[in-house]
């Protein structure tokens, strides 16, 4: 499978942190990605193909967003990649994939500058297939 293949992915409710992450990192996305996302993330399960997913991981150049400075706690850097879902055009659509997490490589989770699941009518079970772009819009990084 190549790199710029659609991956395909099924919709479900996280542990309930994405909202917090998130809001917690809101200024940083701003800064490196020029907006502001909606607090929550899509998570996909990977169906297929999760081997050679994670190696177009290994080879791209992800933006790398540092963690906000608070004192006593222990945060990580989040690696973000931008993705095109099929069928939809939002240029402010970008996988997360947190240094520190709870899912295994079978697992994207995506985010953007309005709520993906009402945007485009997800529930839980619903399929969804994305791909990533070898770069992001111009003067992202």
């Amino acid at each position: 499978m190549s790199c710029d293949s659609y991956f395909e992915g099924v919709v479900f409710s996280g542990v309930g942190e994405g909202a917090f992450y998130v809001s917690l990192y809101s200024r940083r996305f701003l800064e490196k990605l020029g907006f502001k996302p909606y607090p929550g993330t899509l998570n996909l399960r990977l169906l297929a193909d999760v081997d050679a997913f994670n190696q177009c991981l290994s080879k791209a150049n992800p933006i790398i967003v540092e963690p906000p400075v608070i004192p006593g706690v222990r945060l990580g850097v989040v690696y973000v990649y931008p993705v095109e879902i099929q069928g939809y055009f939002n240029p402010h659509t970008f996988m997360v994939r947190p240094q520190i997490t709870v899912y295994r490589g079978d697992v994207a989770e995506l985010i953007a500058d309005v709520s993906l699941r009402e945007e485009l009518g997800l529930d839980d079970g619903s399929r969804v297939r994305f791909r990533l772009l070898p770069h992001g819009p111009p003067g992202l990084g």
